[in-house]
C-alpha cells in the first residue's frame, strides 16, 4: 500500500483503490473543521466556473455573488420523493439505514432526496479536479438541484483530454462503506444505458454550458452522431473510466486497509465493449449525520458571509 501526501489529505493507495484521509482524523472536532473548511474555501467554490470559462477570478462583488449561490446548492430544500423499483430485503436494508424514507398510500416505498448526495457530489468533483487532475465537462450536481431539469443518472461527467478519455461517475454517501458498495453495485447493473442517456441529454444538449475545451474538440463530432456508440467510433474513443465515490461514516471503526480491501467488492465490468478503467475511492468522515449537520451548519454561514459582501 502506497501513501501519498496531497494538500492537507494522506492519501492510502493500491492498485486503482484510493481512501482519502483528511487531517486530524484521530480529533473529532478539528477533523471536522478542517475539511469541512476545506470543501467551502473560497477557491474550491470558484473551481468550476473557472475551469468552465478558462478565466481565473479575483475577487469582487460579481465573484461573491457567484460564490454565495453556489453555496445555495447545498441549502435548497428538495421535496420530491424518488419512487423505488426493484426493492428486495437487502436494499430496504439499506436505504432504511441511510435516508428518510416512508411508504405512501399505495404501499410503495419511497425516499426523500436531501442535501447528502449534492455535498458528496460536490466533494467527488474537487477529488476529480484537484488530486487526478481531470477536466469537469460540466458540474452534474448543478443540475440535479435545478427544479427544472430532471435528475440524470450519472453524477459526474468529466474527461481527459490527454488520453481521450471520458468519465463517467457515481458517487454515494453511506453511513457504513458496505453499504455504499451495495447501493453503487445496484447502480452499476443499468451503467451501460445510463451512459447512452447521457450522450443524449446531456453531452448533446445544445442548452448546457458545457467545458469549452471540449466542446473545441468533439462538438463537431456530436453534431453529427445520433448514438454514443457512433461518437466514439469517430472519436477514437477507446475506453472509458468510471470512478466511484464513497464517502462513509464509519471512518474510525477499521483499518485504511479494510476500506481498499471493501472496494474490490465493486463490481467492475465491462461498458459498452470499451475498455474500461475503474478508479475506486473511499473517504470516510468518522459520522456521516455529524459531518452532514456540521457541513449544512457551515454552509449557512458561509452564505450569510457571502450575502454582506
Amino acid at each position: 500500500m502506497e501513501e501519498i501526501d496531497f494538500e492537507e489529505f494522506k492519501i492510502y493507495k493500491e492498485e486503482n483503490k484510493y481512501s482519502f484521509l483528511y487531517a486530524d482524523f484521530d480529533d473529532e472536532n478539528k477533523f471536522l473543521t478542517g475539511l469541512v473548511s476545506y470543501i467551502f474555501d473560497e477557491k474550491n467554490l470558484l473551481l468550476y466556473s473557472e475551469l468552465n470559462t478558462g478565466i481565473e477570478f479575483t475577487p469582487g462583488k460579481k465573484e461573491y455573488v457567484r460564490i454565495y449561490k453556489n453555496i445555495q446548492y447545498f441549502l435548497n430544500e428538495e421535496l420530491m420523493k424518488i419512487p423505488v423499483v426493484d426493492l428486495d430485503d437487502e436494499l430496504e436494508r439499506i436505504l432504511g439505514e441511510e435516508y428518510e424514507c416512508l411508504r405512501d398510500s399505495d404501499g410503495k416505498f419511497l425516499i426523500k432526496q436531501d442535501k447528502i448526495g449534492k455535498i458528496g457530489e460536490y466533494i467527488f468533483h474537487l477529488i476529480l479536479t484537484r488530486y487526478f487532475g481531470y477536466k469537469c465537462i460540466i458540474p452534474k450536481f448543478r443540475i440535479t438541484t435545478d427544479r427544472n431539469m430532471s435528475a440524470f443518472g450519472i453524477d459526474t461527467l468529466f474527461y481527459d483530454d490527454e488520453k481521450s478519455e471520458i468519465l463517467f461517475g457515481e458517487a454515494k454517501f453511506s453511513k457504513k462503506l458496505k453499504n455504499g458498495v451495495s447501493l453503487v453495485n445496484r447502480s452499476l447493473r443499468d451503467y451501460e444505458q445510463n451512459i447512452k442517456e447521457e450522450y443524449l441529454l446531456v453531452l448533446s444538449n445544445e442548452n448546457f454550458n458545457l467545458n469549452s475545451s471540449f466542446l473545441n474538440k468533439y462538438k463537431d463530432t456530436i453534431e453529427v452522431c445520433r448514438t454514443f456508440e457512433d461518437f466514439i467510433k469517430e472519436s477514437n474513443i477507446n475506453s472509458v473510466i468510471i470512478p466511484i465515490f464513497i464517502a462513509h461514516g464509519d471512518g474510525n471503526k477499521e483499518k485504511i486497509e479494510k476500506f481498499l480491501d471493501r472496494l474490490n467488492s465493486v463490481n467492475s465490468n465491462k461498458m459498452l465493449g470499451l475498455e474500461t478503467k475503474y478508479l475506486l475511492i473511499s473517504l470516510p468522515v468518522i459520522d456521516k449525520e455529524k459531518f452532514v449537520d456540521f457541513a449544512i451548519r457551515m454552509a449557512v454561514n458561509k452564505a450569510r458571509e457571502y450575502e454582506c459582501k
